[in-house]
């Protein structure tokens, strides 16, 4: 490889990377914080709140095939997917602030207000995070290059996540005069994180350039449930890859959302919330670039097994044994969060190797169909799962604003967080067996398809 070949390299790995940051900053925050600013700062029971939260994310799960079949369709000068960065990251930055705005309303006109900026952010966010997925199958078509380009996304990503951790609540708190948490200073927090992300997603649009498809570059027909379903008859890889979505989605969405309760419902045996949550986030960190070299070496399925082997013996212990503290983190959680990178190294590169196998099995190129199905999926069972969580809150007495939680509370979300997460990637790794696709027969797909 020369070293202008070294450079471009180089350059489309990290400009594609730093996307992700920026969307990262979007999902983070409502992964980890939204629900949390519903209950704990807004004051609507936990109920309500995750109602909430899976209306905007069901709303995010329906859009995200037309987004991605509208995208897929786009022709212009700038390329297929990448004019969505740049267009539509202004728009994603003020909605993401408004989302983080407690208008001066009470009782329905508030619920009916929350509501509304959540699926104005939610559609905002497909409109530029949907482009960027698909952008991946147009960077490259070696599915180990695709593994480093997910690495290094990944690894921009869980800075964000760092970011997200490490400064949200406190910055709440400074930009609130410390007054605790307040709405002003998550709405100025979140006006800093749109900034950022914004930045970043236009930093993405200058420094990638698509590459023209494998075999012959036609214009994909309209979505519609009739040509998803014919991706899925046609498509065995297809089929494997939802259902192994689901529940790694569930497992996700069931560890990030109950985490900032779980940390809140021990009150002062842990050490403070962003301490724990960013120690979670570099141990997510440091994870990266270990799993996308052991994903390099070992393969995508012995990788997941791995990861998943850690997530299983770290819940077993949390279950059996309770939190095992080192200076106020619970080491249970730290694991969790090592283990939790190689996941999203493993599922962003399956999703666009996907693309070429189906190519290849009925000679059609479903890049709509295929990253509009997968993201449907992830976002329905995150939004199944948030709202289920709403409802555990409840049924097990959680209150807002307590510094110490019951017993009783505090002892079900630590089941809760050990048992779930883990049993659901034990079944997704199951799924996983199943799958078709490997490293040479990828491989040998894109040499006849490049033919």
């Amino acid at each position: 490889m020369t070293d202008a070949t070294k450079g471009g390299k180089v350059k489309r790995l990290v400009g594609y990377g730093i996307g992700d940051f920026g969307l990262n900053i979007y999902w983070n925050s409502l992964s980890f914080i939204l629900v949390f600013w519903y209950t704990d700062v807004v004051g609507l029971d936990p109920k309500i709140a995750g109602w909430l939260f899976a209306a905007g994310l069901a709303w995010d799960a329906i859009s995200d095939p037309f987004v991605a079949n509208l995208a897929a369709s786009n022709r212009s000068r700038f390329g297929v997917y990448r004019p969505f960065l740049l267009f539509g990251s202004i728009a994603l930055g003020a909605s993401f602030s408004l989302l983080f705005w407690r208008p001066d309303l009470e009782g329905w006109p508030l619920l009916a207000a929350l509501l509304g900026a959540a699926i104005l952010f939610r559609t905002c966010y497909t409109i530029v995070a949907v482009p960027y997925s698909a952008l991946s199958a147009r960077l490259t078509f070696n599915s180990v290059e695709r593994g480093e380009l997910s690495g290094v996304r990944m690894f921009f990503a869980f800075c964000a996540l760092l970011c997200v951790m490490s400064f949200a609540f406190p910055l709440s708190r400074e930009f609130g005069g410390n007054a605790g948490y307040t709405d002003t200073g998550f709405f100025k927090t979140a006006t800093l994180g749109a900034v950022l992300a914004t930045v970043a997603l236009v930093a993405c649009f200058l420094f990638t350039r698509e590459k023209p498809p494998l075999g012959k570059d036609e214009r994909q027909s309209a979505w519609s449930f009739s040509t998803f379903l014919i991706a899925f008859r046609e498509n065995d890889a297809l089929r494997s890859l939802l259902f192994f979505l689901l529940l790694n989605s569930a497992a996700g969405s069931a560890l990030n959302i109950s985490l900032v309760f779980y940390i809140t419902s021990n009150g002062a045996a842990f050490a403070a919330k962003e301490v724990i949550l960013t120690s979670f986030a570099v141990a997510t960190l440091c994870g990266t670039p270990l799993w996308t070299f052991v994903v390099r070496s070992l393969g995508k399925k012995r990788t997941w097994y791995l990861a998943t082997s850690i997530m299983a013996a770290s819940g077993g212990l949390l279950f059996t044994m309770g939190p095992i503290l080192v200076m106020g983190v619970p080491l249970q959680i730290l694991a969790f969060g090592f283990a939790n990178s190689a996941f999203a190294i493993i599922i962003w590169t399956l999703i666009p190797d996907t693309v070429e196998y189906g190519q290849n099995a009925h000679g059609r190129r479903d890049e709509g169909a295929i990253f509009g199905s997968s993201l449907f999926v992830q976002k329905s069972s995150g939004a199944i799962t948030g709202l289920g969580i709403g409802y555990l809150l409840s049924g097990i007495g959680y209150e807002a604003n307590l510094t110490q939680q019951t017993v009783g509370t505090t002892n079900a979300l630590a089941t809760f967080i050990a048992v779930v997460p883990p049993v659901l990637l034990i079944f997704a790794a199951a799924n996983l067996f199943r799958m078709p696709l490997s490293r040479d027969l990828h491989a040998r797909i894109v040499d006849k398809l490049s033919r």
